[in-house]
């Protein structure tokens, strides 16, 4: 019989065998789509926190989330939610393309059929189902830079190739750029305004103009208008897409995470405009059904952010006005660092025009190992500026957010 050490020593052996023989598996290799899927936004967050495991306290001004500081969605649409959970018919699947009083709501908002829209999870996923249902490997969507780099991420994976359009001064759209960049494999142009990251809200006339560079080239366009009830100033006029347009294509999208102040709840859409879209349309469907269907509970607290009023963005608005000013005047103070004033959202886009950094991710990541400061690399949201940029967030109360570019100034003038 075996003494009680010899099986203690020969389990040992044992579990290391298996260890060795594990140890000597290949690794089980990703897709090389999955190379492309890239997100810098909560990418950096990994960096932040090995950093905030040392003790320093991090400044989290790298996501828009409004609900992470003191904004809260309008009662109405949790109270809208509340009442949909007490419901039983709301726990079950909701349809496919969208609960049929929300999507009337909509159409009624974007004057089309109820037919031509469908209820994302997030405007994100419709981002993503637009991609899958217009790129084929080499195509390509014009995009404007700097971007929301999940567009060009979605790109990448779908096999498209980048395809940026400049955007000048006060983060303007470059329409002659527009046009030298369209080519046979353009699908469409997308339209982010109000813009993320730069909080430009684009001229009208300038809108007009891409219309009729659409038209000329029949392309669709794709208007992502997440913020458009986000303007700061009177002389900041958002016109959306669909009031322009007439009969060139437009596939508009939009949601609550943002005007709503209700990110978590995952609900937005897209809508289709004029003619020739009924395919693309089609396959939106397809990928609604399959991925069966957006919570039904936040869909009833989506209707009801679309059909009351929306009174909840002129404090959220006023506090939002308060953090730009203070973020625009005290970016603006730092030598070495040059900002245009946002129009709307919650972000500012400065540029680093010191010499005394390489590029905008030693810019970044120094600043975030140094003072604790989390911002993003502004090469995230484009891989064309020419310059060294960085988006921050000015979503924290008014103490924070000059404590924390307090601390910007302090990293620059000591680099």
């Amino acid at each position: 019989m075996h003494s009680a050490k010899q099986a203690i020593a020969e389990l040992l052996e044992f579990k290391t065998m298996e260890q060795n023989t594990r140890s000597m598996r290949p690794e089980i290799q990703p897709s090389e789509r999955a190379a492309h899927v890239k997100y810098e936004i909560r990418d950096i967050i990994a960096r932040a926190k090995k950093v905030e495991a040392t003790g320093k306290k991090i400044f989290y001004l790298n996501i828009g989330d409004p609900n992470k500081y003191d904004f809260i969605p309008p009662k109405h649409v949790t109270d809208a939610i509340i009442a949909a959970l007490r419901e039983p018919k709301y726990s079950g699947y909701a349809p496919s393309q969208g609960d049929q009083d929300l999507l009337e709501a909509i159409a009624k908002m974007e004057s089309v059929q109820s037919s031509e829209v469908f209820v994302t999870s997030g405007l994100s996923e419709g981002i993503d189902m637009l991609f899958q249902a217009l790129i084929n490997p080499g195509d390509n969507m014009l995009l404007p830079s700097p971007n929301y780099p999940l567009y060009a991420t979605k790109s990448r994976v779908s096999g498209g190739l980048d395809n940026l359009y400049k955007c000048g001064k006060a983060w303007v759209p470059d329409t002659e750029d527009i046009r030298k960049k369209i080519n046979q494999k353009t699908r469409a142009i997308v339209v982010i305004n109000p813009n993320n990251p730069t909080g430009a809200v684009y001229p009208e006339n300038v809108l007009r103009e891409i219309v009729n560079i659409a038209g000329e080239h029949n392309l669709p366009l794709i208007a992502d208008e997440i913020y458009d009830r986000m303007t700061l100033d009177d002389d900041a006029r958002m016109v959306n897409l669909r009031k322009i347009t007439k009969d060139v294509p437009l596939i508009s999208g939009n949601g609550i995470s943002k005007n709503f102040l209700y990110p978590g709840a995952r609900v937005g859409y897209l809508a289709f405009h004029g003619e020739g879209l009924h395919k693309i349309r089609d396959t939106i469907m397809k990928l609604c059904n399959a991925r069966l269907s957006v919570n039904w509970e936040m869909q009833r607290g989506a209707l009801a952010a679309f059909t009351m009023p929306d009174s909840h963005l002129v404090e959220a608005k006023r506090k939002l006005r308060e953090r730009r000013d203070i973020t625009y005047k005290m970016l603006n103070e730092i030598d070495g660092i040059r900002c245009e004033k946002p129009k709307a959202a919650f972000y500012a886009f400065p540029e680093v025009t010191s010499p005394k950094f390489k590029d905008d991710k030693e810019f970044c990541y120094s600043l975030l190992e140094k003072t604790g400061v989390l911002v993003v690399p502004g090469s995230s949201f484009s891989s064309e500026l020419g310059g060294k940029f960085f988006r921050l967030v000015y979503l924290p109360k008014p103490d924070e957010l000059k404590e924390a570019i307090g601390k910007i100034s302090e990293f620059v003038k000591s680099a």
